[in-house]
């Protein structure tokens, strides 16, 4: 029995308990319910209540509080066993298991490349001297541009490897006396010939290698240097390859900045008195050039249906050379008459006129060597550059590119031999790239000349080997070691 003062919630809440657990001994009124003992109204005041001993559990709140308790527990307990499964099955995953991939491996740290006016030869790497050797008429050229750039002599090179790609036992008696006169020149012998064999009997993975054909006839002081540094610089790219100075993609970049100058071969041979400076082993520069003057019309013909085969011109075609060591002269008003030029046909395309025509590429030639005499070589400088180089990138975006000059690593080749074909050039410049989403970036401040491709052989009826010799004589090969002359024939 309830005092008046007991609410119906505790009616309820005493029904809910056993009835042998409750019983009031001594009901009496409690007092005015504002009677609490601090003074206060309480309406469960109970003043001589008493309860029979029963066990805390029993009480309404202490089973809510336990059944809440023992679910945290359980929960907690299951979630440790899920966890500790989880961690057993990580653990006992073989290597390789896709099914619990690996954690994401944070991105590698750009390589610290200093600016290339701080930029030295790398210590890490060796840098090796690619030759893929068989024409010893302009090796003797590139031979005293590879001693200026060994290590020996400040250069990066730290050997030079000439592959021979011949057969011919006097080319090749050629180069066993050459490589006697430096101990850094080594000869490589293949088992076979072609590119798949030149390329893999004569990389190792670790080091960098400059890939430089044997007709190449001049390269900038620091085109080497530019060449590892770009390829540093842009860890990404498949290769870096030189600004060439006749090449078919190159060849129409150069012409619309302005390396190219207006030339046009001479017609009939020059006096025997003419100036040395003009002509003869010792000329090379355009300055000493008399100016062009021919009474027919200002112009050349360009060939197009010339075979890819390296067939030579017949003699009494138009667009073949006029006479064997002829020149090419400079045009007045060069910059109004260089659209009556051979380079005015250039395409940027590489099976087009700068590949075929013997003509477009003695124009470059020519206009090279005008160019080193002013000291303009600023003028093949295009592309872009980062704030912290002056490289001049240009990127062949996939396209063709010939690969007479560049640097690459020796990884990256071994990675992807055998080729699918023959021509190493299409492999290292398109399709493995692509393959690879590499680019094949251009260094346009490392300037290289390349002499010929094989539908270019009138070149030689120039006087262009001699022009280069020369230069390199009087600037590029040491004083103890001068190119020597060809006898006459």
């Amino acid at each position: 029995m309830y005092s008046d003062g007991a609410s119906n919630s505790d009616q309820e809440s005493h029904d809910l308990l056993p009835s042998s657990s409750f019983e009031i001994d001594d009901v009496e009124a409690a007092g005015p319910r504002h009677k609490y003992p601090n003074g206060s109204a309480n309406p469960r005041s109970r003043s001589k209540h008493s309860f029979k001993q029963s066990p805390p559990w029993t009480r309404p709140r202490c089973i809510w509080i336990a059944l809440a308790v023992a679910v945290v527990l359980i929960l907690g307990s299951l979630m440790f066993v899920k966890k500790s499964e989880i961690v057993e099955q990580i653990r006992a995953a073989p290597k390789g298991d896709d099914s619990i991939p690996p954690p994401p491996m944070p991105a590698p740290a750009p390589p610290t490349v200093p600016e290339m006016d701080k930029f030295q030869k790398p210590a890490e790497f060796r840098v090796i001297g690619l030759i893929f050797y068989g024409r010893p008429a302009t090796v003797g050229i590139l031979d005293c541009y590879l001693r200026k750039n060994l290590v020996t002599n400040g250069g990066f090179l730290d050997e030079v490897h000439f592959v021979v790609n011949t057969d011919k036992r006097q080319d090749i008696k050629y180069l066993d006396k050459l490589i006697k006169t430096e101990k850094l020149f080594k000869k490589v012998m293949l088992p076979e010939l072609g590119y798949n064999s030149v390329w893999k009997n004569s990389v190792e993975p670790e080091h960098m290698y400059i890939k430089i054909d044997d007709d190449m006839v001049f390269f900038d002081d620091n085109a080497i240097a530019n060449l590892v540094y770009s390829k540093l610089h842009h860890p990404d790219s498949f290769n870096v390859i030189a600004n060439l100075v006749n090449s078919p993609e190159t060849g129409w970049l150069h012409y619309h900045f302005g390396a190219i100058h207006s030339y046009l071969p001479e017609t009939v041979p020059p006096p025997k008195d003419t100036d040395a400076a003009a002509l003869g082993p010792k000329a090379w520069r355009a300055s000493a050039l008399p100016v062009w003057s021919e009474s027919g019309e200002m112009s050349f013909p360009v060939t197009m249906d010339k075979p890819d085969d390296g067939a030579v011109l017949e003699a009494d075609r138009p667009e073949a050379p006029p006479f064997k060591g002829h020149r090419w002269l400079p045009l007045p008003d060069s910059e109004k008459n260089i659209y009556k030029t051979p380079m005015a046909k250039s395409e940027y395309n590489p099976y087009g006129p700068d590949w075929k025509s013997w003509a477009l590429a003695a124009q470059v030639h020519y206009s090279l060597l005008e160019n080193i005499e002013k000291n303009q070589l600023h003028l093949y400088h295009y592309g872009t550059s980062s704030p912290s180089s002056s490289e001049g990138i240009w990127d062949m975006t996939f396209n063709r590119m010939n690969i007479n000059f560049m640097a690459i690593w020796g990884k990256d080749v071994l990675d992807n031999i055998p080729f699918d074909g023959p021509d190493d050039e299409h492999e290292l410049s398109v399709n493995i790239p692509t393959k690879l989403n590499r680019p094949v970036l251009v260094n346009t401040h490392a300037v290289a000349a390349h002499f010929s491709f094989r539908t270019q052989h009138e070149l030689y009826d120039t006087d262009l080997l001699d022009r280069y010799r020369a230069y390199a004589n009087e600037m590029v090969c040491a004083k103890d070691h001068q190119i020597p002359i060809p006898k006459e024939k």
